[in-house]
């Protein structure tokens, strides 16, 4: 996108030189501004997280886009998904299109990962499991069950598992 943008920017500069200040040869240059359509189309589907090469579909198109779907709703809701998940799901969907030919393995997951910009990272903190709508209850409960407690004796459970992590071993 920076080699479209800078040659836009610069209607009146001979490719050749911007070539040169971008360190290309002024062959890709041409190249990447002849196909700027499409360049820009797979860069709005993918959005900045894709680092593809190339704007190849898959030969499951619909599979994956059910299974990316999918993958967006769980993370929407805090629900943690990886690729064991991820692999079972897209079984399950291609039994429902009626993919025979279709194979879950992990070179599948691992590319259909890459596609997306789909990394699986372990949801952590106190925002990511607890909506705001269960708290207000436990929040009105809570004195009451700490009243016959000293505030000393009350901890979080966050901090004793990090002080459990540095104990000597």
């Amino acid at each position: 996108m920076k080699i479209i943008e800078e040659v836009e920017k610069n209607p009146g500069e001979k490719r050749v030189y911007i070539a040169k200040r971008l360190g290309l040869a002024a062959s890709t240059l041409n190249l990447v501004f002849v196909k700027k359509d499409e360049i820009r189309q797979q860069t709005e589907k993918c959005g900045n997280a894709c680092k593809r090469k190339t704007g190849k579909e898959s030969t499951f198109a619909e599979l994956e886009t059910v299974l990316f779907t999918l993958y967006q709703q769980a993370r929407a809701s805090n629900i943690p998904i990886d690729g064991t998940t991820l692999r079972e799901k897209a079984k399950i969907i291609a039994a429902q299109l009626n993919m025979d030919n279709f194979s879950a393995s992990n070179g599948w997951v691992s590319r259909f990962k890459d596609r997306h910009g789909l990394v699986f990272k372990k949801l952590a903190g106190e925002s990511a499991e607890v909506s705001a709508e269960s708290t207000d209850a436990w929040l009105e409960s809570l004195p009451s069950l700490l009243g016959s407690y000293e505030p000393r004796d009350v901890n979080n459970a966050d901090e004793m598992g990090l002080f459990f992590n540095v104990l000597p071993d």
